[in-house]
């Protein structure tokens, strides 16, 4: 905040859900949200509702803490209109309270109507609102984790680890009938597979906001396919396992395996011992110190001496687009989101931090046949990586 010349920070917003700025000041997940004051060499306060009190409490990432009714809301409300009108002039009196009298910058995510409506009400109030470009106050704050994030993030990496060794066990030990894999009573499909992975999700006490991609054979060759549910495990075929839960307390895991049901033939073998070797070595040479730049420049090279494609091509300038090979970025950050700062690509020049996550993740792709990508959640310390979820990679599942 000083290097930037910012006094004071304000995150708020309705809930916690899905808003990592407010759930990181928080400290954890409050119900109804709150309002989160930061004022530069001071100790924080936070705002809530009667009834988030003790959840406010028990998240403990803040000691200071208030109500709404504390500071007036209900009288503020029913002064100037509802509750709306009277947000900013509940901001404003906390901040003269806090003796803030330049730079606030808003934090939170929020609509960007009524957030755009609060600013110019603030400002007409006197309170100079600044903004700010990414990567924000906060952006940064959330990059390296502290102990108690590690331990969040090492928690759901067991939970994740423990899904995709239940569903591989399940998986091993498939049984045909006349030509067809079965799973239970059925037969073994796309859809039938999520459904288990569902299952373990849940008895494991974690969840899948954003889905889980389980693609086989040409569907895997899109990055991003989730999988065509009614489309049957075929033995042989590529299989794109990328799973990314998220616990109660919003911290998240990524990982993706990709395998066979029973045996591969020689181009999954290739395709797939390529990307082995690319994650082998980035894993390697990550480091403190080390750039994202460099990491996936090093994966390049090792995917390009295999005779593939990369993305490189593109920021050489030597094609606009590149049908099939290496086509996005080698990784990103994760925390309380699974696509945040530190990333690694071509474009990714600071030095990595210790206590930063991130995911290591190349992949080659093949319209029409598949495509192989292995990932895996690893923490950045002074020596290597600490991975925090732990799953064989293992081609065949025989």
């Amino acid at each position: 905040m000083q290097r930037r010349g910012v006094q004071a920070i304000v995150a708020f917003g309705a809930t916690t859900l899905a808003d990592p700025d407010l759930t990181y000041v928080v400290g954890g997940q409050l119900a109804r949200g709150g309002i989160y004051f930061k004022r530069a060499g001071s100790s924080p306060l936070l705002l809530v509702s009667n009834l988030d009190l003790g959840s406010a409490r028990k998240a403990g990432g803040v000691r200071r803490i208030q109500t709404f009714s504390q500071w007036g809301i209900e009288k503020l409300a029913a002064k100037y209109g509802g509750r709306d009108k009277a947000l900013p002039r509940l901001i404003a009196n906390v901040l003269k309270k806090e003796r803030v009298k330049r730079k606030v910058v808003l934090a939170g995510r929020n609509d960007l109507a009524s957030g755009t409506d609060l600013v110019g009400r603030l400002k007409r109030l006197g309170v100079k609102v600044i903004g700010e470009q990414s990567p924000t106050i906060l952006e940064v704050a959330r990059e390296t984790k502290t102990q108690h994030e590690m331990d969040e993030l090492r928690h759901v990496g067991r939970k994740t680890s423990s899904v995709v060794n239940a569903v591989f066990e399940t998986l091993r030990n498939l049984k045909r009938k006349r030509g067809h894999l079965q799973l239970g009573k059925e037969r073994a499909t796309v859809g039938s597979v999520k459904r288990l992975i569902s299952v373990k999700l849940a008895e494991e006490g974690v969840t899948a906001p954003e889905g889980t991609i389980f693609a086989i054979g040409p569907s895997g060759a899109d990055p991003h396919n989730s999988g065509i549910p009614s489309q049957e495990i075929k033995e042989g075929k590529l299989i794109v396992f990328d799973i990314f839960p998220q616990a109660e307390s919003g911290y998240w895991c990524d990982l993706t395996r990709t395998f066979v049901v029973g045996r591969a033939d020689a181009k999954s073998r290739r395709l797939y011992d390529t990307v082995f070797e690319a994650q082998s070595e980035c894993l390697g040479m990550l480091r403190q110190g080390t750039t994202g730049e460099e990491a996936m420049l090093k994966a390049c090279e090792v995917i390009e001496r295999r005779g593939y494609r990369t993305i490189r091509e593109i920021f050489q300038g030597k094609a606009k687009s590149i049908p099939s090979g290496f086509n996005h970025s080698l990784g990103h950050g994760v925390g309380l989101t699974i696509g945040e700062r530190p990333y690694l690509g071509f474009l990714s020049k600071e030095p990595l931090k210790k206590r930063q996550v991130v995911t290591v993740e190349p992949g080659i792709y093949f319209p029409g046949y598949g495509g192989v990508r292995i990932e895996d959640t690893v923490a950045i310390t002074s020596r290597g990586v600490d991975p925090l979820a732990h799953v064989e990679k293992e081609l065949e599942l025989a």
